[in-house]
């Protein structure tokens, strides 16, 4: 079988890195030489099987992997994906321009990032299933529309007002999940 991690890191020219999560868990990133962007993250806490994995797809990643900082979101969506039985999670964003101010989006040259679509598409079509969780910024430049055929079944913990996927610190932990369609226009 083909590893998606290898296959668009030799693909886009990206860093394939091997880590481990601070309570020993192996993790595996993949970064822009430049370390700009980040394309992907994942962390297993079972067997390291992306067909068993839960994708999140996000709003851009911040700084936290390298900074060493505690990162909520990804706490959430870890309890999450453990309460869905999977055996890791692989995080992938809208926008991969790392910053720990998701408003710096507006402001990137080039927020999504040369491999941003071929991450998500990739990387979402290997997972066990996707959940789209990147809030209400996610509509900025019709970006969430561009997105939205590059999945394949996305759930969601509900909605905003305008049809985006509601982001996991923002809804009850018990939030149920459900198909995310994309608003229409």
């Amino acid at each position: 079988m083909t590893d998606p991690f290898a296959t668009l890191a030799d693909g886009h020219g990206l860093e394939d890195r091997l880590g481990t999560s601070p309570d020993g868990l192996p993790e595996r990133y993949l970064y822009s030489p430049d370390m700009e962007f980040r394309y992907a993250f994942g962390r297993w806490w079972g067997e390291e099987d992306l067909s068993s994995t839960v994708v999140w797809v996000l709003l851009n990643p911040a700084t936290g992997d390298t900074e060493k900082r505690r990162r909520p979101t990804l706490d959430r969506c870890i309890g999450r994906s453990r309460e869905m039985g999977a055996s890791g999670l692989l995080i992938v964003n809208l926008f991969a321009v790392r910053h720990t101010d998701p408003r710096t989006i507006r402001t990137a040259a080039d927020p999504v990032g040369p491999a941003g679509d071929a991450a998500l598409r990739v990387l979402t079509g290997a997972g066990a299933s996707t959940v789209a969780a990147w809030g209400s910024h996610g509509s900025w430049c019709g970006r969430s529309g561009q997105v939205a055929p590059l999945l394949t079944e996305p759930m969601c913990l509900g909605t905003t007002a305008r049809g985006e996927p509601r982001h996991p610190l923002y809804v009850r932990a018990d939030a149920p999940l459900v198909p995310w369609r994309p608003p229409a226009g």
